[in-house]
């Protein structure tokens, strides 16, 4: 219990960029003219703040449904590598644990999972942490996605809060880089991130991911016989 807690804090300090988010979300269900049932449907079974923005907004152009769908699809592709990630820690839990972990894996949990990675001694402590980052996500984004749709979108555009999404990843990602081989791969993930950006659908992430992952994988694994 004690690790759930745990994770259930970590997720608060990066709360000032999913609020914002989620605000965003909520104000473009009411903007899609979606019923409320319809609006918290799709953001309990979606549960996937970018892929939902985009559909939502090919939705109000009207989009063929083979077209909204594939585009949440192709956007939600990081999730394969989170869940390769995330897999040897669940090797012994339930069916329904393992379920429950995938249905609610966020950007933001993950994050907050690796950067605590070193803590855990057992995959029981890596999970309780985990579902406890997952409860305290849950709750601040569907909160806010509420909120912006009864409210609209409550944050100033002057404040820019917007730009705090990506800057609580960075506050998790920091204190991960150990090695200065670490640090090399990070840099080269953010140089790919930015050569790859225009590529169509969001398909820059995942090719960025790939290339680093390569990357990584041949300067940081251990060598035979060391």
């Amino acid at each position: 219990m004690e690790q759930f807690k745990l994770g259930f804090r970590s997720i608060i300090p990066i709360i000032s960029g999913i609020v914002p988010f989620g605000a965003v979300m909520g104000s473009a269900f009411a903007e899609a003219k979606l019923e409320f049932w319809q609006a918290m449907l799709m953001n309990v079974t979606v549960y996937a703040g970018a892929a939902q923005l985009a559909t939502t907004d090919l939705m109000k152009l009207n989009a063929a449904i083979l077209v909204v769908v594939t585009t949440g699809l192709i956007i939600n592709l990081r999730f394969l590598l989170y869940s390769a990630a995330m897999s040897p820690y669940l090797k012994t839990a339930s069916p329904f644990i393992k379920f429950i972990c995938a249905f609610t894996l966020t950007d933001q949990s993950y994050a907050a999972m690796t950067a605590n990675v070193d803590s855990f001694k057992s995959n029981e402590e890596a999970t309780q942490f985990y579902l406890g980052t997952a409860v305290s996500m849950g709750l601040a984004w569907h909160a806010s996605v509420i909120a912006g749709f009864v409210f609209g979108n409550f944050a100033p555009a002057s404040l820019s809060l917007d730009f705090a999404i990506p800057l609580s990843f960075v506050a998790l990602l920091i204190p991960t880089l150990k090695t200065s081989k670490h640090k090399a791969i990070a840099l080269l993930s953010s140089i790919l991130s930015l050569l790859f950006y225009s590529l169509p659908m969001k398909t820059g992430l995942i090719v960025t991911a790939l290339i680093s992952i390569g990357a990584a994988w041949a300067l940081i694994q251990p060598k035979q016989g060391a």
